[in-house]
């Protein structure tokens, strides 16, 4: 006897969501569903914004849901990250505050890490965000630096490097290869960092000759923990080597001048400098980006250091 089966199971698409998951003045990640009968409907669709009214209303629903495979867009993390980027990208704060909260969580990640080991997946993710806004926001520098952290530190400094970079390399009309690869050196210039005393970093009065060498070691430090994960990008290598290289050939560590140094390089020196320049520092308050700039182009001590087309282009953007 031929047996028939009558009803066939199907696989439950939707679960049961936390409305505390969902933030106020955030654009939400993924549809929102609720079962009426046997039926889902959805309520809300990916990318409206929740506001303080739309919130209470979904307050007063007896159980919300999602789709099974949105559970991962519930938490800003390096993977959903995208998707927060995507649909908040014309919320100024929130769209810099995301990449914030996940590069924080990188460089404290590595900071812990005995083996210095980064996620060079979340990296790429990182880079290919930051990618994301400055083609889609043509003001994007101008719209972003107000919504910088001004607290020095290796995260922050980091990214405000990547997004300076980038910026500078889009305007230099670098295909978006090239683009993930300064992104990417920018981001992880300063690695090497780790192993400075901090007591050096923060030196609030000027470094004694032996401990301004400890400091410079860190561009060499830098390259080989890139190395240590699997980072042999020739390209990022240099970048990372020699940003501290100068135009005049005073800078550091192989004393490189103009002509001897790769535009990655040049891009990743003005940026540093920049980000350095608009922080505030132990010894001194920061600087404004057009006093910064101004400073970098003129003054007796910085002059005739850096690529002058690319400060140019840094002071277009501002």
């Amino acid at each position: 006897m031929k047996v028939v089966q009558r009803k066939i199971k199907t696989v439950n698409y939707y679960t049961l969501m936390d409305l505390e998951s969902l933030s106020v003045g955030d654009s939400i990640a993924f549809d929102v569903f609720i079962k009426k009968s046997n039926d889902y409907i959805i309520i809300i669709e990916a990318g409206t914004y929740l506001s303080q009214s739309l919130y209470a209303k979904l307050e007063k629903q007896p159980s919300l849901y999602i789709f099974k495979k949105d559970k991962e867009k519930l938490s800003i993390t390096c993977e959903s990250l995208k998707y927060y980027i995507k649909y908040n990208k014309d919320n100024l704060d929130r769209r810099i505050g995301f990449i914030y909260k996940i590069n924080t969580q990188l460089f404290n990640n590595y900071l812990e890490d005995k083996y210095n080991k980064i996620d060079l997946e979340c990296v790429n993710l990182i880079v290919k965000s930051i990618l994301y806004l400055i083609k889609y926001d043509v003001n994007f520098l101008k719209n972003t630096i107000p919504h910088f952290i001004n607290e020095h530190n290796l995260p922050n400094h980091s990214l405000h490097v990547a997004v300076y970079a980038m910026k500078l390399g889009n305007d230099l009309q670098l295909n978006s290869k090239k683009l993930l690869q300064l992104g990417a050196a920018a981001l992880l210039h300063d690695l090497g960092i780790k192993k400075i005393n901090e007591s050096l970093i923060n030196k609030s009065t000027k470094l004694e000759i032996a401990e301004l060498e400890q400091v410079q070691k860190h561009v060499t430090y830098s390259v080989d923990i890139i190395k240590q994960n699997n980072i042999h990008d020739p390209y990022i290598l240099d970048a990372v080597l020699h940003h501290h290289e100068q135009y005049d050939g005073n800078g550091y560590p192989e004393k490189r001048e103009q002509g001897e140094i790769g535009v990655f390089a040049s891009i990743l020196a003005i940026s540093d400098v920049f980000d350095a320049l608009t922080s505030n520092r132990p010894h001194r308050k920061q600087y404004t980006s057009f006093e910064a700039i101004k400073m970098m182009l003129k003054d007796e001590s910085m002059v005739n250091k850096f690529n002058r087309k690319y400060l140019q282009l840094l002071l277009k953007s501002l």
